[in-house]
């Protein structure tokens, strides 16, 4: 017979393991590791989106989109040919601008215009929309990673096939973006600098080509006032050193082609923040200003967005504007009407406002519009248009919307239904998440939701790799706090000791869970209001960055659903409460 301590124990009275919390614990790892995939997969397609946006407005030929114009050899009716000098100064703020004597002589006896820069305020965007009149969305020109030639019709393309002799001196990528070397009369093209001052030299080419070819049409772009914003920011000596030199080449370029009979317009692209940097909504940024002077420019002061530039040197040359053109010439400019010039722009207008309408919402878009008489007439139509298209784009996106907002709120339902202990203390866990991730990127960094954040397009991998560092830490962090909390409800310690290992690792996990099914609340809204596809408009930007950030977050947090729940063990394990007497 057995000894009583051999006995088998009955079936009946063996204790049973209970596999439910490790079955859960495993369930909540996997979810947060699917969760953190799917959010990396999302961030490289709203990314790619947006890079590669394909415009719709230029899908189609040209007379097809906006109807035809009578060929650019005709010249326009009673209109007065004048020259113009575009000059285009890469980064200069506004107020940079107005300690520059060269720029406030011109100011003096012309327009000063306050100018509002499109999203993204990036270098190939803006050059883009200032010499085509076409912002991002119609352009396709979105970043400075744009690589070809620019497939809407420039102030280049419309000055050489008007028969103007034109000259263009400025950095190679005129002629990456513009074409520049085949379209222009002469050229001379110089490597972007990188720490050297070109500026002055290319003064020297600018003048020696328009004596050289009697040129109608001067452009000259400035690049190094940008690089001095990157290198030291808007508000540093530097920066102050680079403007007073080039405000010296300018007023040698001035004073060589300044003959009375000469439009002079001086602009730049984008502002700078004070640290450096471009590319967000930062007032410094986008709130710039341009100085028109000469023969057909009314004196005073006017504000116009930067779509409108092109279309009034256009009107001021006497030529017909750039065909995608969404500005107009402005009347608070403009002189006078120099002969057709504007009425032939309101027309051009007219069409492009027209085929816009068509090409967001169908031929239906435009049945009931009686007549077009005005620039607020023209504005209503677009602005009609891209309010319907943006109506019916978030009405379809709205289920989708609302079933990754319901997935999110059923991950927080399912923790809670697991353990309303859990619950509470991982929404602690994140509170403190957002906390420490918030005074982090606001307080510590100073960062905004701004393209401007990254300095330089090299930057951007950097950026986005510490924010994700950062997530963890933080993450990491609510996993303590989850844990201090989660105690704070059990009126009795029940440790690791206690059998209960599996809920103090899934704590760290459900931490982990909680955190993205807060910031799946957050993309589903982004998601109704912009969508992840980049169909005919890009997303408002300050919250497409948001957005961006949110996904990278939910990416890293990967590492909080593996690593968080080896602190929440070990706080089951040796917290104060834990330890036997």
């Amino acid at each position: 017979m057995d000894s009583p301590a051999n006995a088998a124990v009955p079936e009946t009275t063996r204790p049973r393991r209970n596999v439910r919390p490790w079955a859960l614990l495993v369930l909540g790892v996997l979810v947060s590791l699917g969760i953190s995939y799917a959010a990396y997969t999302l961030a490289g397609y709203s990314w790619s989106q947006v890079v590669d946006y394909k415009s719709p407005f230029t899908s189609m030929p040209t007379d097809t989109f906006t109807g035809k114009r009578p060929p650019l050899s005709i010249a326009v009716p009673d209109a007065t040919p004048r020259r113009v000098v575009l000059v285009l100064i890469d980064g200069l703020t506004d107020a940079a601008s107005r300690t520059m004597p060269s720029i406030n002589a011109l100011r003096k006896r012309g327009n000063d215009v306050a100018l509002t820069v499109p999203q993204p305020s990036l270098s190939y965007p803006t050059w883009t929309t200032i010499l085509t009149g076409a912002p991002p969305n119609v352009s396709g020109v979105t970043t400075n990673w744009y690589e070809k030639r620019v497939a809407v019709e420039s102030l280049f393309d419309v000055a050489a096939g008007s028969g103007r002799s034109l000259v263009v001196a400025g950095p190679t990528d005129l002629d990456t973006l513009f074409g520049v070397s085949t379209v222009a009369t002469a050229t001379a093209l110089t490597d972007w600098p990188e720490g050297g001052y070109i500026t002055n030299t290319i003064v020297d080419d600018a003048i020696r080509l328009a004596d050289e070819n009697s040129a109608d049409f001067v452009f000259a772009l400035f690049p190094d006032v940008d690089e001095a914003g990157h290198s030291a920011g808007a508000a540093s000596t530097e920066y102050a050193d680079v403007v007073a030199k080039v405000d010296a080449d300018l007023a040698r370029l001035i004073g060589a082609l300044d003959d009375g009979d000469t439009v002079f317009v001086v602009l730049p692209d984008h502002g700078h923040i004070a640290t450096g940097g471009h590319g967000g909504w930062e007032d410094t940024v986008i709130h710039t200003s341009a100085t028109f002077a000469g023969p057909g420019v009314k004196s005073g002061t006017s504000a116009v967005l930067l779509q409108d530039v092109a279309p009034t040197i256009a009107v001021l040359a006497g030529l017909q504007a750039p065909q995608y053109a969404a500005g107009l010439a402005s009347d608070a400019i403009l002189a006078d009407t120099n002969g057709r010039s504007k009425d032939a722009d309101f027309v051009r207008a007219i069409g492009f406002d027209l085929a816009y309408a068509r090409t967001l919402n169908g031929q239906d878009a435009i049945k009931d519009i009686a007549s077009l008489a005005s620039a607020a007439d023209l504005t209503k139509v677009t602005a009609d248009a891209e309010a319907a298209r943006l109506k019916a784009d978030r009405a379809d996106r709205l289920p989708m919307a609302l079933g990754l907002a319901l997935a999110a709120l059923a991950i927080l339902a399912v923790i809670g239904v697991a353990s309303w202990r859990a619950l509470v203390a991982a929404l602690a866990g994140s509170a403190t998440y957002f906390a420490v991730y918030n005074a982090l990127f606001f307080l510590v960094h100073h960062f905004a939701w701004s393209l401007s954040a990254f300095n330089e397009e090299s930057h951007v991998q950097a950026f986005f790799n510490g924010r994700m560092i950062e997530a963890v830490i933080a993450g990491l962090i609510g996993c303590l706090v989850a844990g201090d909390i989660y105690l704070l409800f059990r009126p009795e310690a029940k440790g690791t000791r206690d059998g209960f290992t599996a809920g103090w690792l899934s704590l760290g996990a459900a931490t982990a869970l909680a955190i993205q099914a807060l910031l799946g609340l957050q993309v589903a809204w982004f998601l109704w209001q912009w969508g992840a596809q980049t169909v005919w408009r890009l997303p408002d930007l300050r919250w497409g960055f948001k957005y961006d950030l949110d996904l990278i977050q939910m990416t890293a947090l990967a590492g909080v659903a593996l690593l968080g729940p080896v602190l929440t063990y070990l706080i089951g394990r040796f917290h104060p409460r834990m330890v036997k007497s």
